[in-house]
């Protein structure tokens, strides 16, 4: 039997020279080096069918790049369908930055599939190609380089191809199930492959179109423009670079007044009786709330912010002793690490949303990035002002994927604050809740506190609204976040708790809690 890689008609490796193949092999690790020293993330993206080029593609950057500092990405498609929040994964699988990461199989992949097929129309297609597009922009606003090839076979190329493959005892193996299959559909896939193309060919993230019939010239073409690309990116960056730092020269405005303190009523206060009173009763309706929520096949998401010593972590402690622990999981935030700063300052919150519990709470969030970030300027003006519109969209994919957002910002006044760091200084077992940190950003308070209005402004939706609630009473404090909870899954679950669990002057009386009129809507 003539094997696969004797035949003439058939392509199935580049035929470079011996002093070629020096030439790109050391480009190429010249431009791993690039990228390490500019210390940006390369994503690229190698798409089009079997025998294309793409596999062989993947295959030469694999042996010939320093694997150390490379990522090798494919994903079945059954497996991208079964997370509710499909991006996640690809946000998880962000090349760390001074790396670079190749995807065969994309965020394009599915929409492709299901269009061609006839399963989604056009305009289920563009919208989510919408998604795309905002995932790439905002990686590439965070310096991420893109290079988008596709590669074109086809159709009697392909089947020539696929044949050649099954012929081969050595090779057959190669032939995917569905290769055959999307074969026969070739044109269907092809205007499909136009329509992607056109949509989402970007001057931050541009498609690269490989249609040479020469099988070495598809694959020399690809390398060459790989690392074009990567090189001119990499100059403009340093020239951007550049202009940014006289940029930050300029001193930062005066803060403005907030007006979210003006609504809040800081004398708000419990007595110890009525805390006792009440903490059972609405701990009992949370949880029976969350099983409603897990009854439904969704989860919940809280995001606390405030000001240091506004009672974050006691208010989370009350609200996580109202579900077992096996269905909780808490995310203190602190300084990023050395390899989240080398990310897209979200990754480090998808990483920890990849195995997700009933109940996920952070303590303090991605809105790190338009607060001690923009006050401490470890992000630029340009960088936080965008970061809202990223931040809304990325909450928006969470309550897309069956999420309930809740945001809570815990206020307390600056004087209250004072009484709370000397009682920790005070108190041996609070010592290390306070340190010299703390006290620098408390000379920022009148920042923070525009930050926050910005914050409140920019970023309360209908899909992951905000609460605000005065804490310089802890006991109101965490009771008042608590009912707010409450209330705010009864309404979007449409459902009323009162029916198995009476509050306590109910409870007391002995009367039956009246029913609910409407009815309870079926789980979706």
């Amino acid at each position: 039997m003539k094997h696969l890689s004797e035949q003439d008609d058939i392509e199935f490796e580049a035929k470079f020279s011996g002093k070629e193949e020096a030439q790109i092999r050391t480009r190429l690790i010249a431009l791993q080096e690039k990228i390490r020293e500019a210390n940006i993330p390369v994503i690229v993206l190698l798409c089009g069918v079997n025998g294309s080029g793409k596999n062989a593609a993947l295959g030469t950057l694999r042996d010939w790049l320093d694997q150390r500092q490379l990522g090798l990405h494919a994903y079945e498609r059954q497996n991208v369908q079964k997370d509710p929040v499909e991006f996640r994964r690809y946000w998880c699988d962000t090349p760390i930055n001074g790396n670079m990461g190749i995807f065969v199989s994309s965020w394009y992949s599915d929409p492709m599939v299901l269009h061609a097929y006839g399963k989604i129309d056009d305009d289920e297609l563009y919208k989510r190609l919408d998604e795309c597009n905002i995932f790439e922009k905002t990686l590439a606003e965070s310096d991420a380089v893109f290079c988008k090839f596709w590669f074109y076979k086809n159709k009697s190329d392909q089947e020539a191809f696929l044949r050649a493959l099954d012929d081969d005892t050595y090779e057959k193996w190669r032939v995917m199930p569905d290769d055959w299959k999307n074969c026969c559909m070739a044109e269907k896939f092809e205007a499909t492959t136009k329509k992607i193309i056109r949509y989402t060919d970007k001057e931050y993230a541009p498609w690269i179109e490989i249609e040479s019939e020469d099988f070495t010239e598809r694959l020399r073409t690809a390398l060459n423009t790989l690392c074009s690309r990567v090189e001119t990116r990499i100059e403009a960056m340093n020239k951007k670079k550049e202009k940014k730092a006289e940029e930050e020269k300029n001193p930062p405005p005066s803060p403005k007044k907030p007006h979210f303190v003006k609504t809040l009523n800081m004398e708000a206060s419990l007595s110890k009786e009525d805390y006792l009173e009440q903490l059972p009763y609405l701990r009992a309706r949370l949880n029976a709330l969350l099983m409603e929520v897990k009854k439904r096949n969704k989860k919940v998401i809280l995001a606390f912010e405030g000001p240091d010593a506004s009672g974050k972590g006691g208010v989370i402690s009350r609200l996580a002793s109202s579900i077992f622990i096996r269905d909780c999981n808490i995310f203190p935030i602190a300084a990023p690490t050395k390899e989240e700063i080398n990310h897209n300052y979200l990754w480090r919150f998808w990483t920890r949303l990849t195995d997700q519990k009933l109940l996920t709470v952070f303590d303090r969030t991605w809105y790190g990035r338009v607060l001690v970030e923009r006050i401490e300027h470890f992000a630029t003006e340009k960088e936080w002002k965008r970061a809202y519109e990223e931040i809304n969209h990325f909450e928006k994919q969470l309550a897309d994927g069956r999420n309930i957002v809740v945001k809570f910002l815990l206020y307390i006044t600056k004087d209250e604050q004072m009484v709370r760091f000397k009682a920790r200084e005070e108190t041996d077992y609070k010592k290390w809740k306070i340190g010299s940190e703390d006290w620098r950003n408390r000379e920022k308070w009148e920042q923070y506190d525009e930050a926050f209005d910005d914050m409140l402004e920019k970023t309360n939706t209908k899909y992951a609204p905000w609460f605000v609630v005065a804490d310089n009473n802890k006991k109101y404090g965490r009771l008042q976040t608590m009912r707010l909870l409450c209330e705010h899954l009864e309404k979007v679950l449409d459902y009323d708790s009162s029916d198995l669990i009476p509050p306590p002057e109910e409870k007391k009386s002995g009367s039956k809690p009246k029913k609910n009129k409407k009815k309870k809507k079926k789980n979706t």
